[in-house]
């Protein structure tokens, strides 16, 4: 009987494993590339641990995180990667904004994980060995294989199916991958063989309406990381417009009670929650501030902006990598009373300026709306006359109405009385 239990212990599958458990069981950090290297905990930083689970989520395609630095965002990374390896082997591909980047991630973190985790190390051999099949950017294994590319270069993009599409500091990312158009949407392509297929895409975010990673998170489910208040009890993200800079205490937004980073994170973070906007969204998205890391205290958050809220360039640098947010960039601004100075009114019903009128029609579901503009030279412009015209556009009437306003005749008046028409 003990024989056949051995057999069978021997033969049985491998325990269901998430990536934060098997990053608890076999990880191990290594030795000069943290301040706390030794056995992984996801317990420290509490709130990675949905975000690496989500990769085992049938339901869930793809994973986005935009966040500030030094929240671990290589460490997830590094963690499923690992996982993938040892646990469920498959084509992977890392892009990395360069080919140079690239090499030195694979150097820095993946080859030290390897090196030191002995479940790695048994299935990925020494790329020094003749005989390993192994690269820096290279790296095989039992079922599968880690390739890691630059995002500058289309050959490593789109020469290749895969199952695991890891994409970090895509805000990094050139425009294009050479003459072959967007890096991500050719990494992506390769997934489509895969039913199964993972997607992550992690970054620190840069500026507004320019920002790959806002653009994906905007699109998701947009998960904050949420501590209960000490005294009211109410979940809510870690806020640095609720920071008080004298005590360094954050303001309850529903209480109004001021509690120390120690009395919120209440040590561990352990009640800590993720909550979504859109819970149902098939892509998970989560966005984190400097506020929730627990190697950064909330002191060196406000000396940071205090250093930096008097310069443009390092406040943007404050704003992306410390509140994980992107930069609103500013226009020059308009004085009021500068602006009242251009103002001009004109008792005609066209100035006589006015060389060409255009209308522009905005179709709604029981209107259209049309905006008529005058224009001069220089591109010099005048608000002619908005109006509604009522009625379904799926039927011909409305649009009669539309073509008999369009063909009506504007009067242009000149500083001798005589009125001449202008064409619409």
């Amino acid at each position: 009987m003990d024989l056949f239990q051995k057999i069978c212990q021997h033969f049985a599958p491998p325990p269901k494993l998430t990536v934060s458990q098997w990053a608890d069981k076999y990880r191990i950090i290594s030795v000069g590339n943290s301040a706390e290297p030794g056995q992984w905990r996801t317990s420290r930083a509490p709130y990675q641990r949905e975000i690496m689970d989500s990769v085992n989520d049938a339901r869930v395609e793809s994973v986005v995180v935009m966040s500030a630095a030094r929240v671990g965002k290589s460490e997830i990374l590094n963690n499923i990667v690992g996982y993938f390896i040892d646990y469920d082997p498959c084509p992977i591909l890392m892009v990395q904004p360069t080919i140079e980047m690239g090499e030195s991630y694979s150097k820095d973190n993946i080859a030290p994980m390897i090196r030191d985790c002995p479940t790695l190390k048994n299935k990925v051999h020494d790329p020094k060995a003749k005989t390993s099949g192994n690269t820096i950017t290279n790296k095989q294994f039992p079922g599968g294989r880690l390739v890691i590319v630059g995002a500058n270069a289309s050959t490593g993009l789109s020469s290749r199916n895969i199952r695991l599409l890891l994409c970090d500091e895509v805000d990094r990312y050139p425009m294009s991958a050479g003459p072959e158009g967007d890096p991500i949407k050719l990494a992506t392509t390769r997934t489509t063989n895969f039913w199964n297929r993972k997607i992550v895409k992690v970054s620190t975010p840069t500026v507004q309406d320019a920002s790959r990673i806002e653009y994906d998170y905007l699109r998701s489910s947009k998960g904050e990381w949420c501590l209960p208040c000490p005294s009211c009890g109410e979940y809510q993200p870690l806020s640095f417009q609720r920071l008080d800079f004298e005590t360094v205490k954050m303001e309850c937004e529903h209480c109004k009670a001021l509690h120390a980073q120690y009395e919120w994170k209440k040590g561990d973070m352990s009640e800590g929650q993720w909550i979504h906007a859109d819970p149902d969204c098939k892509v998970k998205g989560f966005h984190l501030n400097a506020m929730a890391s627990p190697w950064v205290k909330w002191e060196f958050i406000i000396n940071e902006f205090q250093e930096t809220k008097n310069s443009p360039e390092m406040l943007k640098t404050f704003v992306n990598t410390i509140l994980g947010q992107t930069w609103v960039e500013r226009g020059e601004e308009i004085k009021e009373d500068a602006l009242e100075k251009h103002i001009s009114r004109y008792d005609c019903e066209v100035p006589e300026k006015v060389l060409l009128l255009t209308a522009g029609v905005d179709v709604q579901d029981d209107r259209l709306e049309v905006e008529i503009v005058g224009w001069g030279a220089g591109k010099e412009s005048w608000g002619i006359e908005y109006v509604i015209l009522l009625g379904n556009p799926r039927y011909s009437e409305v649009w009669k109405s539309l073509d008999d306003y369009l063909f009506k005749t504007f009067f242009i008046q000149t500083d001798v009385k005589s009125i001449f028409p202008v064409p619409v």
